[in-house]
């Protein structure tokens, strides 16, 4: 395993390097960091070069002077990839980071061989009522606070990339020709209209709705999830 911090123009982003083959990135939710993929670490790592990166804002990464988007984390993206010298990618998102997978995937389809997004929304009316009510609130009060606190202008600014920041639109997931795997909880705090709307509008996605789960399934049902991944990224008939 290595630690490493990869340097941006206005400060640095913090991976963990794992295993040998095929890139693998790992891209975690919000507010969270790379140790939320404790389960899927050792086991991908054992057939992939597994990618844990704390994205902008998170983690052990510099927040940097930028007003935190979509786009920027996409750009770091590019720069950790350059650093490493990986030309493509294949992305398991979660979350936050299924979002990113999304956006990076309709931005730089070049760079991608295969997504898997976990409890992904494209569009902030996919959360369920009282999830996007706790954004809303949680975003409200580290407004006010931000005047004050540099701390809490930050946060709102990461609380924000689940609101304002969302910025993707149907016709970008209707570009992706990216092979994809659209997982969700039968619990999940998105609306599984909206996770079967994500999955009809990516024409090369397979969809899996694990029944019992929650937003969390990657830690709740791991061994099922780590399965379900594997047999996607080894291209097994259930999935074409």
């Amino acid at each position: 395993m290595r630690a490493m911090y990869i340097r941006t123009e206005d400060g640095n982003l913090y991976c963990r390097v794992l295993g040998a083959g095929e890139p693998l990135l790992l891209l975690h939710g919000n507010g969270e960091d790379h140790q939320i993929f404790e389960k899927q670490l050792s086991y991908f790592s054992k057939k992939f070069q597994v990618i844990a990166l704390d994205t902008r804002g998170h983690g052990n990464s510099d927040h940097g002077g930028k007003l935190l988007t979509f786009k920027i984390i996409a750009q770091d993206i590019l720069i950790v990839l350059r650093y490493l010298n990986i030309p493509k990618i294949t992305i398991m998102g979660f979350s936050d980071g299924g979002n990113v997978g999304l956006y990076f995937s309709s931005h730089y389809p070049e760079m991608m061989n295969k997504l898997i997004v976990i409890g992904a929304n494209y569009k902030v009316d996919g959360l369920k009522k009282e999830s996007l009510s706790e954004v809303k609130r949680e975003y409200t009060l580290l407004t006010i606070l931000g005047r004050f606190f540099l701390r809490a202008e930050k946060k709102k600014q990461v609380i924000d990339l689940m609101w304002h920041q969302l910025d993707l639109e149907a016709a970008d997931l209707m570009t992706i020709k990216t092979p994809t795997l659209v997982v969700a909880g039968g619990n999940d705090v998105i609306e599984e209209n909206h996770t079967k709307e994500l999955h009809n509008l990516i024409r090369t996605s397979e969809l899996v709705i694990i029944p019992e789960a929650t937003h969390f399934l990657m830690v709740e049902k791991y061994k099922e999830f780590n399965q379900l991944v594997e047999d996607f990224l080894s291209d097994r008939d259930e999935f074409y």
